[in-house]
């Protein structure tokens, strides 16, 4: 009811108070999604990539998707065991293990509040400051979010209306159809694991791959 796909669940609010969920982002851009960046613009510059053409875009997922995902479970796996350093007068703790104590503490769902709490200064509630100061981070934001660097951090554009943003951010992906009969598909694997090391984890070899994976498209 309260968790899982489909509860169109969304995240917003003025830039200070998504810093934590950014500061993610810049860590996930920084670990592996820069190097994927990179290497898609690569094939676009030098190695024949039409990010326009449909058949480009599924080729890509026919190719890299499995190693993207294979990299971000990897990047998982590492984040959640490192160990935090918390505020002072707590113990340092890896990610898994503070869910895990929590849940053991607080059960599953967390507690129930039984007293209300007095209603302090919403505009600054959730509010990281070190992030905030931390030019690198926030330079990270702003890239990715350019119109909110038009607008001052702490300004409410829609006073009226202080939970709701002015707009949704949402990048649509629609996956493209498969340009050819399952057999062609298995050909064009058989085929590409005899020219090239399909499961090698290097750049440069997976450009080879993307260069050798074209190339029998436009034959077939």
């Amino acid at each position: 009811e309260f968790r899982g796909e489909g509860r169109g669940s969304y995240i917003f609010g003025m830039s200070i108070h998504n810093t934590r969920i950014e500061r993610l982002w810049f860590d996930v851009t920084r670990g592996f999604g820069q190097v994927w960046k990179n290497f898609f613009m690569d094939l676009e510059v030098h190695h024949g990539l039409n990010p326009r053409n449909p058949m480009h875009i599924w080729l890509l997922h026919h190719l890299f998707l499995t190693a993207i995902r294979a990299d971000a479970e990897m990047w998982v796996e590492a984040w959640n065991s490192h160990t935090m350093q918390l505020p002072r007068g707590q113990t340092n703790a890896k990610p898994r293990e503070m869910f895990v104590f929590s849940m053991v503490e607080n059960g599953p769902r967390g507690f129930a509040i039984d007293e209300a709490e007095e209603e302090g200064d919403f505009s600054a509630y959730g509010v990281d400051w070190d992030t905030i100061n931390d030019p690198p981070l926030m330079a990270h934001f702003h890239e990715q979010n350019p119109e909110e660097a038009e607008t001052p951090e702490l300004e409410n554009p829609r006073p009226f209306l202080p939970n709701a943003p002015s707009r949704m951010n949402q990048v649509l992906c629609e996956a493209p159809n498969c340009p050819f009969p399952d057999n062609y598909v298995r050909m064009l694997d058989v085929t590409l694991a005899q020219r090239v090391d399909v499961c090698s984890v290097h750049m440069e070899v997976r450009r080879l791959v993307w260069l050798e994976a074209l190339s029998l498209c436009n034959y077939i």
